[in-house]
């Protein structure tokens, strides 16, 4: 039985996946937060290095097998059948590597129990090698519902259930290893239960060359934007004597992906699988790249700003006030959030068009500007913590860069026209007017007791005050402009605020919208 592709679902689906990120985010904050008060910064510090080795290793542990399925307009069984087998297979081969060269990666960090940490997070290998055709096809249908209710399930169980308690009775590091571990068996489980898969133990050679081809290339352009992401942390973590100083910049780097993480599973699910379905049809592709442009960049570069002007105080609410120290580079960090999802848009029509080589070419040039830009501020500061800060700083020139490259191609590559592309990201600069005039108000106008007013103490209350004040003026003074000049909010596209302002329950702002 072949499937082939449906029209693309964008308003369900972005709608299921929404809800699902939104429930991913604050279960894995919940998860994180309490577990940087359980556990010591050391222990993030070893396991931010594990998680990047076995991060990297799992890319060609699948060889892009997953992407082929989602990517191909025609699925048989015998595709289904080809890429389970294989997949399992590289899983346990992967998992045999990585377990032999476990010792070596702890030497080379001169970290002992980094051997034992890597030798037990490589089953990952095995348990996701038998559980990518069931995600891929449910990803392809776009059945994100289902979705949402494995992931939420998983990191219940999981993070919150074993992860925690392990963690509350003194497990340290153990209990972040197997809360991944026991996720990933559950996600698989639950993969399993709503998209039961045709198993067999033949490999199709047509089909495998099928996919390889895709998967292969890929897997490259995966490989490299990994490492991209990660070759920071291993190289600070390579000059570092102060496993701590690692555990900080490690939290930071998290902190600064997680805004990037969740609109990533937007686009590598929703945005990839629509537009793969899209492919042929270059001119809705080139309206489908626009409108998600005006939609990330409406949120994203005003939320940026929030960011980095309110470090300190995310970084102490979801990590505590042990984590303070970090906040400098947290705020540095923080700069890459606008600019890094803009790429993720790039990166899923590269995906859907086969466009992987020069994805590929770029990522590259981004890993070599990360690498000289990172290894250079540590190998010549003498001070520790000013290294850390400064490789932060080349990681935001670095990505800028980056973002550069991908709005080149979306303009040369896929024919966007580059005046409806920057006219698509002018309404988010303008929201961050209100984000800085809310700042100004909070520095220069507000009684220091109402926004801070626990004994001088840096406490989490406090955080979710100053946070709230700020989000609460900015959204205020946003609607203020909005009902004033709506247009401004348009991007190009003003059937998309006509839409959203008709569904408002408030009559006069809904008719003040849509005008």
């Amino acid at each position: 039985m072949t499937e082939t592709i449906k029209e693309p679902k964008f308003t369900s689906s972005l709608k299921w996946q929404s809800v699902n990120v939104m429930v991913q985010v604050v279960l894995q904050l919940s998860f994180i937060a309490a577990l940087a008060r359980l556990i010591s910064p050391g222990a993030f510090g070893v396991m931010a290095i594990a998680l990047v080795v076995v991060g990297l290793i799992e890319i060609f542990a699948q060889v892009g097998i997953g992407p082929a399925l989602i990517q191909n307009s025609h699925v048989s069984d015998k595709h289904k059948q080809t890429a389970f087998i294989f997949s399992l297979l590289l899983g346990v081969i992967f998992f045999g590597a990585t377990y032999a060269a476990a010792p070596t990666v702890a030497e080379f960090y001169e970290k002992p129990q980094l051997t034992k940490v890597l030798r037990w997070i490589a089953l990952s290998f095995i348990i996701s090698g038998t559980s990518v055709v069931p995600r891929s096809m449910l990803i392809k249908e776009m059945r994100f519902k289902s979705l949402f209710a494995c992931s939420a399930l998983a990191m219940v169980l999981g993070n919150l259930g074993i992860g925690l308690g392990l963690a509350v009775y003194g497990y340290e590091i153990w209990a972040y290893v197997f809360a991944l571990l026991s996720q990933n068996t559950i996600l698989g489980i639950c993969y399993w239960a709503f998209y039961p898969s045709p198993v067999g133990l033949k490999i199709d050679k047509e089909a495998l060359k099928e996919m390889v081809g895709y998967g292969g290339r890929s897997t490259i352009f995966n490989m490299i934007n990994y490492a991209a992401g990660k070759v920071d942390t291993m190289i600070v973590a390579k000059f570092s004597t102060d496993w701590r100083l690692t555990g900080f910049y490690d939290r930071s780097s998290y902190l600064m992906g997680l805004p990037v993480t969740v609109l990533g599973k937007l686009g590598d699910s929703v945005l990839f699988s629509g537009m793969s379905m899209l492919q042929s049809d270059k001119e809705r592709l080139r309206t489908t790249v626009l409108k998600a442009s005006h939609a990330i960049s409406t949120l994203v570069i005003p939320l940026t700003a929030l960011l980095v002007l309110r470090a300190e105080n995310f970084t102490v609410l979801l990590l505590g006030e042990q984590y303070l120290e970090a906040a400098p580079i947290v705020e540095v960090l923080l700069c890459c959030v606008a600019l890094k999802s803009f790429i993720k848009i790039g990166d899923a029509s590269m995906r859907a068009t086969d466009s992987l080589t020069i994805g590929a070419l770029i990522k590259l040039g981004f890993l070599a500007a990360v690498c000289y830009g990172v290894w250079d501020v540590m190998s010549s500061n003498s001070s520790e913590f000013s290294g850390f800060y400064y490789a932060a700083a080349a990681v935001v020139v670095a990505t800028s860069l980056q973002a550069v490259a991908v709005g080149v191609w979306i303009w040369l590559g896929l024919k966007v026209n580059i005046f409806k592309l920057i006219k698509s990201i002018i309404p988010g600069l303008i929201l961050c007017i209100p984000v800085l005039a809310a700042d100004y108000v909070l520095s220069h106008q507000f009684p220091t007791e109402i926004i801070n007013w626990s004994s001088g103490l840096l406490s989490e209350i406090d955080q979710i005050i100053q946070i709230g004040l700020h989000i609460l003026i900015a959204g205020l003074a946003t609607l203020l402009l909005a009902l004033i000049i709506p247009e401004f909010l348009d991007g190009g596209s003003p059937e998309m605020r006509k839409q959203l302002a008709s569904k408002l329950p408030n009559s006069f702002i809904s008719k003040r919208l849509s005008r």
